[in-house]
């Protein structure tokens, strides 16, 4: 019984110090996809011109997880401890289609992850034309426009 305590306290006591591997255990919990619905209610998303950087192929994406932002409709919700996670990026032919991931905000006092910029890696998209999409390639209410790679 003793034994069984001490364990208990032991996890209790690693669960509560704050490490980097408890940091990426509670966002494997916290984080989510966000659907076309959750995007539309905070605001909008937008996608620009692909840029370099370092080296890399990357497609800058305007989208605030917040809600605090009319990027492309007015936003319905406020979200005041959501910031992006990533920007999931896939191929199928002459599609892109691009998905955010949220999370909440691991320090309150961070601006990790804040703000309406973000960046999805198109450095393993082969060369053409492409239509991006949210989500989805087949939702045509969720094209976010054409790119070029070159």
């Amino acid at each position: 019984m003793k034994r069984s305590i001490q364990g208990a306290v032991a996890v209790l006591i690693l669960w509560a110090a704050p490490v980097p591997a408890r940091a990426g255990l509670l966002d494997w919990f916290v984080s989510q996809s966000a659907d076309w619905k959750a995007i539309q209610s905070t605001g909008g998303i937008r996608v620009l011109t692909p840029v370099t950087i370092g080296g890399k192929l990357l497609l800058p994406v305007l989208y605030d997880a917040s809600g605090m932002s009319n990027i492309t409709c007015e936003p319905t919700v406020v979200h005041t401890g959501v910031v992006v996670d990533k920007i999931k990026v896939s191929q199928s032919g002459s599609n892109i289609v691009i998905r955010v991931t949220t999370c909440l905000r691991k320090d309150m006092g961070s601006t990790v992850g804040e703000g309406r910029y973000h960046y999805a890696d198109l450095s393993e998209i082969p060369p053409g034309s492409y239509q991006i999409f949210y989500g989805r390639a087949d939702d045509p209410g969720a094209v976010l426009g054409q790119i070029v790679i070159k």
